[in-house]
């Protein structure tokens, strides 16, 4: 009887990958950006199914596959092709990305335990990804918009909105396209949540958003890969990696079909195993972000609960504001921030937050704005406090340790920010929540509490004051 294999790949991705510079701005570059982003969901589902195509074989033995990467089983046999084959795809994710991406792979028998299986892959794997850069690797890459690749990744967000199948060729198969090929090697895949189709959720056009106030907003799991690497058997590793893979793309489509005020106010740019980046209007975000944190602990409480260990448990996100190409190309690389930070943890303008500290920030937005609303105050005061939450506004006011030596100064200061024309028991008793929001309910000790400027940001862009 034939030895079986394992074989595991990977696709790394620079944090410069999905960044568009300005020149490549406006439309063209707003279709760059979703084709990167979509390739990054695309490609590890593709290339494992192009590689059991290339030893015609069934996709029966694709054990696990997402947009970062695949595991699939073979003959010890095909180790030459297999290997020859992963070979030209790592060639071509480099062509086509200007070196921006690359396919680490591991390979490995099927003799032991899984824990021992497991253990050889990921040594292999971290081997290979220190050991297979040339002194090329080193030298500095063009810019995103000098390159030619800028056109590919734009053709894949043109065609995009209108796509039902994805083609390659299998002597090139890093190179897919939502068009069909005539090459002798070519094979076509069906898109959707068949079982025999490339996984695809319905992809929203950015150019038909109605939002007011733009972002994107990028969720992932905590320590992912420490919970699959502590799976105790195959069936069990295979379980955990279906089971985030479908709690996303269904719960995503879910939530914006039955949260009120989102539909068609969020574009869907990605989504793996790990977790998703969506773009649209700002409040419809928070909503999103706020409900999956919910969903995704009862998740977790029920099917993880017999699992050790908080890996895998929890969600981080990041929020950021602006245009598409500057949103988007940030969003990811701010997530990795706030879970580099701390696990459970959400970031939105230069601040780390927990869940319950993003609770109090919306609060102290909801005052910010009735302060404007209800009580005649201007909306220049916003910005006004947001300069005590900058550091060195603030810093003559304060020791070292964070407190201020003369707190009634703070609140003297803040105070005639937050002057109004018509000053009413009501006005006075939001004006006062609203500092105890920002400033603590401790006068003698006060600290200015990091919620404060998220919710202020969050007013501001709520307020048109960008």
């Amino acid at each position: 009887m034939s030895v079986q294999i394992f074989v595991e790949g990977k696709i790394v991705a620079r944090e410069d990958f999905l960044r568009v510079d300005a020149p490549s701005g406006g439309f063209p570059g707003r279709q760059e950006m979703i084709g990167r982003h979509l390739y990054l969901s695309l490609a590890g589902e593709v290339l494992g199914r192009a590689l059991l195509d290339t030893l015609g074989l069934s996709h029966m033995l694709l054990g696990a596959s997402s947009g970062e990467g695949f595991l699939v089983l073979l003959a010890e046999e095909a180790r030459p092709t297999a290997e020859e084959f992963l070979r030209r795809a790592n060639q071509g994710l480099a062509e086509l990305s200007d070196g921006q991406l690359e396919l680490h792979w591991a390979i490995t028998e099927n003799l032991g335990d899984w824990s021992v299986v497991r253990k050889r892959l990921f040594e292999e794997m971290q081997h290979n990804a220190g050991t297979r850069a040339t002194a090329d690797a080193f030298l500095p890459f063009p810019a995103n918009n000098a390159s030619p690749a800028a056109a590919y990744f734009q053709s894949l967000g043109e065609a995009a909105p209108n796509a039902t199948a994805l083609s390659l060729d299998l002597a090139s198969p890093a190179h897919f396209q939502f068009a069909a090929m005539k090459a002798e090697t070519a094979k076509t895949y069906s898109l959707g949540y068949q079982p025999d189709h490339l996984p695809w959720l319905p992809y929203l056009d950015l150019n038909s958003l109605d939002r007011r106030h733009a972002a994107a907003l990028s969720i992932g799991v905590d320590s992912l890969d420490m919970r699959l690497r502590r799976a105790a058997t195959v069936e069990d590793y295979l379980r955990l990696v279906h089971l985030y893979k479908n709690f996303f793309a269904g719960e995503l489509q879910s939530l914006l079909m039955r949260l009120p005020d989102t539909g068609g106010k969020i574009a869907i740019l990605d989504s793996g195993i790990d977790g998703f980046t969506v773009y649209g209007d700002l409040e419809s975000l928070l909503k999103v972000a706020l409900e999956m944190q919910r969903v995704f602990a009862t998740m977790t409480d029920v099917a993880l609960r017999e699992d050790a260990g908080a890996e895998g448990k929890t969600l981080s996100a990041a929020l950021v504001a602006g245009t598409e190409t500057e949103a988007l190309g940030e969003a990811k690389g701010a997530l990795a921030l706030a879970q580099a930070t701390r696990r459970d943890s959400f970031y939105a303008f230069g601040r780390v937050l927990d869940w319950k500290q993003l609770l109090d920030a919306l609060e102290i937005r909801s005052l910010c704005l009735k302060m404007v609303a209800s009580h005649g105050a201007g909306p220049q005061f916003v910005a006004d406090l947001s300069a005590f939450l900058r550091e060195g506004a603030y810093q003559s006011l304060r020791r070292k340790t964070g407190r201020f030596e003369k707190p009634w100064r703070l609140y003297r200061r803040m105070n005639l920010a937050l002057e109004t024309d018509r000053v009413t028991k009501e006005s006075e008793k939001t004006k006062r929540k609203l500092l105890l929001e920002i400033i603590g309910k401790n006068a003698g000790q006060a600290r200015l509490r990091p919620a404060g400027r998220v919710g202020l940001e969050l007013a501001r862009v709520s307020l048109g004051k960008h």
